[in-house]
């Protein structure tokens, strides 16, 4: 048997570790192997002792590949960091939003109930031009409120989808 094909040779890859445990195909997110796959006990990120492991990629060829690729695996975590933060603004404000439409339905019930008042006072003086002027301010006062907070939220929501998206495409 001639020496290069001795230095091809690899042993098969083990199906079981130390421990009788079925070995598991990992990824390496470390500085020196980034995203090389290997086998190994199921342990092995729990600090088993556990000696079993199997590269099953080639290391890459220089050293500027694995800082590039370890870059992109923290720009990946930092991103994911980013998306838990901005889901969280968003639930936030999702609570704010329906809070806020609570208060407006309360709003809206109570001057319902002010306008029937309203009109019932004016049904007993015969006044009708009281009640129409009445039912119009009411009515404005009403939708100048909604409008107000609807505005006020969908830019909150807005500023917080544009940030996301900002973050995702970054």
């Amino acid at each position: 048997m001639s020496s290069s094909s001795n230095r091809s040779y690899r042993p098969p890859p083990p199906t079981h570790c130390e421990h009788e445990q079925p070995v598991i195909r990992q990824t390496s997110r470390t500085i020196d192997f980034p995203l090389r796959r290997f086998l190994g006990c199921i342990e092995y990120y729990n600090g088993s002792k556990c000696r079993t492991f199997y590269w099953l990629d080639p290391e890459l060829p220089n050293d500027y590949y694995k800082h590039e690729v370890f870059k992109l695996i923290q720009k990946e975590k930092r991103l994911k960091e980013d998306k838990s933060s901005l889901n969280g603004k968003i639930r936030d404000l999702e609570r704010e939003i329906d809070f806020q439409k609570a208060t407006m339905e309360k709003e809206m019930f109570l001057l319902q109930l002010e306008l029937k008042e309203s009109k019932s006072s004016v049904n007993k003086s015969k006044d009708k031009s009281q009640w129409v002027n009445m039912d119009l301010i009411a009515l404005t006062y009403a939708m100048h409120y909604c409008i107000t907070y609807a505005m006020h939220y969908c830019c909150k929501v807005n500023t917080v989808t544009t940030a996301l998206t900002n973050a995702l495409l970054n």
